[in-house]
């Protein structure tokens, strides 16, 4: 008898000190996928034991979830390239562990990749909900590669635990930089987008993201400035040097004024069910 046959779709989940209770919660959001073909590889970097049994026996209960636990913390980009090196599929899609996926969202990115070969990357939008569960906004982005290119010059135009990525990008242009702590997508989409990748959004928000904070440390904008420096490129010069500026700027704003941009700007209020 052959080896069983591989899974279309890896999806990619790192763990860090998550409440129990929100794991399953994204888990079980995985395991209603109508999309049922799919390996789930969750990388576990939790310090603490119980939460780490927690994690593995959240993972136990379905056959198609397999779990990883590193013996030295790796943080988020190592925890993500450990998944994408046990990852069979030729599909990776990202989760987070506090997120919660919509029952179709495999299902509808797995059916635009099928019938566009021209995208390499696809995202789409989200749901966003407070820690108590609470829906507060939606946040939208760009939806076809040109426009996702020129934002990303100045912002972030793709959410992370959205994506669904090539097996074939990962392979032929390499995973996350290990030496971003934070901004490690970022870092990588630049990357993409120069070597020619084509990134599309879905406008519908097939994810939700607990968001806590709009807060980011020091250290984070300062690696997304060190993400922008080290893909700087001739094309969209100008664009990228405003970026970088505008991003420099922003990092030295008053928390109030980023927040009250964020909120104004950024989110939509969110849609009846």
């Amino acid at each position: 008898m052959g080896a069983p046959a591989s899974p279309p779709v890896s999806v990619i989940v790192p763990c860090f000190n998550e409440e129990p209770a929100i794991v399953e919660a994204c888990f079980a959001s995985l395991r209603a996928q109508t999309f049922a073909d799919f390996e789930c590889i969750v990388v576990d970097d939790s310090t603490g034991d119980s939460r780490a049994r927690a994690c593995q026996a959240a993972c136990a209960r379905d056959a198609r979830f397999a779990y990883l636990r590193p013996e030295l913390r790796l943080g988020i980009a190592g925890s993500l390239n450990l998944a994408i090196s046990h990852a069979r599929g030729s599909l990776v899609a990202r989760a987070d562990c506090d997120d919660l996926s919509h029952p179709d969202r495999l299902a509808r990115q797995v059916a635009v990749l099928q019938s566009r070969d021209d995208i390499g990357v696809l995202g789409c939008a989200l749901a966003v909900i407070d820690p108590s569960g609470r829906p507060t906004a939606q946040r939208r982005y760009p939806a076809e590669h040109d426009q996702i290119a020129r934002a990303m010059q100045i912002t972030n135009a793709m959410a992370h635990p959205t994506v669904v990525i090539r097996r074939s990008v990962l392979d032929l242009h390499g995973v996350y930089d290990p030496a971003f702590r934070y901004c490690e997508d970022l870092e990588l989409w630049l990357r993409l987008i120069n070597a020619g990748v084509r990134f599309a959004n879905l406008a519908a928000p097939l994810v939700t993201y607990r968001q806590e904070t709009t807060q980011r440390p020091a250290t984070h904008w300062r690696a997304n400035l060190s993400a922008r420096a080290k893909n700087l490129s001739q094309r969209m010069i100008l664009r990228r040097l405003l970026g970088l500026t505008a991003i420099a700027a922003w990092s030295v704003t008053p928390e109030a004024l980023r927040r009250l941009a964020y909120d104004r700007l950024i989110l939509q209020a969110p849609t009846a069910p």
